[in-house]
């Protein structure tokens, strides 16, 4: 017997060949012709050595795509048997090729005719074209028909097509005193812009029973614009006698057609007519000047505290004064300062023993908020600090329309007023004295003459009688620095 796979001599009756493992054939079912094996139709899959097996070749590229390969495709490679091993050579590597495109001649024209209009400024241009003449190398007859030209479609850009739109912004105050209004920055500040384009707007803000209605046209684009706001106090009488709560009331509108933008209001918190803010902890005097709104020369109380003047007037110089004639030289002395100091004296005299003023012996502080009365108070309920009878005495001593300063020693307050125009030689007034005997002791001490370099010594806190380094504030700088006395 022999082995149907390898030939090898089997023993008879084997079934499998001990060499190759094959299942074996028996001697009378193999022939030999041309030293050739072959075994008939019974046979388990031999085939001869030199019989080529058909072995799927790799896909062919047609230029659309890799295409499987025809069925009876010749193999490309071969199975080999040696004695009892199958050779089988390794697959082939494939490689994937892009086709390569040709341009249209379309296209070429356009490539070639662009750089040269865009070169030749104004001047003439040349369009060349693929497929223009028989001589032309790229004419050929299976080129594919020239690329014909396409209307783009609209283009539209939607920010184009949009409104105008304003953006507003406000800020303002939590809370006001009264005596600092008129020195504000702002009460509200407004800030806003347009996209899209620009806009004309109406700005309104209002707070209604303490301020007028305040109305400005703005005109809004892509640059911010900003307004600080302070309306202006209404006329007439306003109850500012205690603190109370108000409404911020704001609002824009489209100027062109009306339309609404904002309307908005917010709380406010005023504070009375009487509480003055001094400054804070590191800057004690940063708001002094403010109190320059309690001075009310006009005042229907100081008015008559000068009527009163005049009569005491009249008792300390027996009857040759009997009016306030400011700097007018009454003839009556021989040194026109004693004119003002008679004056200012006699405003003293009147506050202690006619009007009956006290002074209130209470802490002064000038470093936090305080309640300070105005002149017309102070004389109604016949008391006050230092400051509201210094505020009394310079209030009178203005309607006369004499130069007068407030003095403010430390923890103190006085008035100054100069002697004569011009001379830089005061009478410093302690108008706490109160009551004020009635000798020369007591007006001497009430009403101090100080010459220049005395007046120096003493608000520098170098000289004599002295507190120490004071802060002076004009009284004339009230209307130069629009600051007001408050409406009642």
């Amino acid at each position: 017997m022999f082995c149907g796979d390898c030939g090898a001599q089997t023993r008879d009756g084997a079934k499998f060949c001990p060499i190759c493992g094959a299942k074996a054939v028996d001697s009378g079912e193999l022939t030999v012709d041309s030293g050739q094996r072959t075994v008939d139709s019974v046979s388990t899959g031999y085939q001869p050595a030199n019989i080529q097996t058909a072995v799927p070749g790799p896909p062919a590229y047609d230029g659309r795509g890799f295409q499987p390969a025809e069925p009876n495709a010749q193999p490309s490679q071969e199975l080999v048997r040696a004695g009892t091993q199958t050779i089988v050579p390794p697959p082939p590597v494939y490689q994937y090729a892009p086709p390569k495109k040709k341009l249209s001649t379309g296209l070429i024209a356009l490539i070639i005719a662009v750089p040269l209009l865009i070169g030749g400024g104004v001047g003439a241009y040349v369009l060349l074209s693929g497929n223009g003449g028989a001589d032309d190398p790229a004419a050929v007859t299976d080129a594919p028909p020239p690329v014909q030209s396409a209307e783009l479609p609209g283009v539209s850009y939607t920010y184009q097509d949009r409104q105008p739109e304003a953006f507003v912004e406000f800020t303002a105050e939590e809370s006001v005193f009264p005596s600092n209004y008129r020195t504000l920055e702002s009460l509200v500040t407004f800030t806003g812009y347009c996209e899209y384009g620009e806009m004309d707007v109406m700005v309104e803000v209002e707070v209604p029973g303490f301020t007028q209605n305040y109305k400005q046209q703005v005109h809004l684009g892509r640059q911010v614009s900003k307004l600080r706001i302070v309306p202006p106090l209404v006329t007439g009488d306003i109850d500012l006698n205690s603190e109370k709560m108000a409404q911020i009331i704001y609002s824009v509108t489209e100027a062109d057609t009306g339309r609404v933008l904002v309307q908005e209001s917010q709380s406010l918190k005023l504070y009375s007519k009487f509480d003055m803010m001094w400054g804070y902890e590191d800057h004690w005097d940063a708001y002094t000047d403010d109190i320059l709104a309690w001075m009310t020369p006009d005042a229907a109380e100081v008015l008559a505290l000068k009527r009163d003047a005049i009569d005491y007037l009249s008792y300390v110089s027996d009857g040759g004064l009997n009016m306030l004639v400011g700097y007018q030289d009454a003839g009556f002395f021989d040194n026109v300062y004693d004119n003002t100091w008679a004056q200012a004296l006699a405003i003293q005299g009147a506050m202690s023993d006619i009007t009956g003023i006290r002074y209130n012996n209470s802490v002064f502080s000038m470093d936090a908020q305080q309640r300070v009365k105005l002149p017309a108070d102070t004389l109604t309920s016949r008391s006050g600090l230092c400051i509201e009878t210094a505020l009394v005495m310079a209030s009178a001593l203005q309607s006369t329309g004499m130069h007068v300063m407030l003095v403010f020693p430390p923890g103190h307050a006085q008035v100054a007023v100069e002697a004569w125009p011009d001379s830089a030689e005061y009478f410093l007034i302690e108008t706490t004295i109160l009551p004020m005997a009635q000798d020369n002791d007591a007006w001497n001490n009430t009403v101090l003459y100080l010459n220049s370099d005395e007046w120096l010594g003493y608000i520098t806190g170098e000289g004599y009688y002295t507190y120490g380094p004071c802060y002076i504030l004009d009284c004339e700088l009230g209307e130069k620095l629009g600051i007001r006395a408050m409406s009642n």
